[in-house]
């Protein structure tokens, strides 16, 4: 299946997915049409202060880990998702997300978890303020 048609039929199962459990399938699905063992879905809560949620296959320990740290506001992933568009691939190591000295200490814990690369798809919906 072409690129251009799994993502057209990712965005019409996005569309229609009515919970928690039907965003995980299809989540799943995209991840293994594209060979990509592990994803992760972070959608931080509109309201300030609002809970964050997650829908991954990341190691669990990790991702408890990662919501109780509030690591969200600290990823550089997630910093370089919501300023961009595009999709993107990236490296722990490769120094090109410009970490600064907190950044480089959590990528460094989440290589202690496995993660150390990964492509990012950056979704970007209404909610965001």
């Amino acid at each position: 299946m072409a690129g251009h048609d799994v993502f057209q039929i990712f965005a019409e199962k996005l569309a229609e997915s009515v919970d928690a459990t039907d965003l995980r399938n299809v989540l799943s699905e995209i991840a293994y049409s594209f060979d990509l063992p592990i994803f992760a879905y972070l959608f931080p809560s509109p309201k300030v202060g609002g809970a964050t949620d997650l829908i991954s296959t990341y190691p669990p320990p990790w991702t408890s880990h990662y919501l109780r740290s509030a690591y969200e506001k600290i990823d550089p992933v997630i910093h370089r998702a919501r300023s961009r568009q595009e999709t993107f691939s990236w490296n722990a190591a490769s120094g090109e997300l410009g970490l600064s000295q907190v950044q480089q200490e959590f990528m460094d814990e989440a290589t202690q978890f496995g993660i150390r690369s990964g492509f990012t798809i950056p979704i970007h919906d209404r909610r965001e303020v």
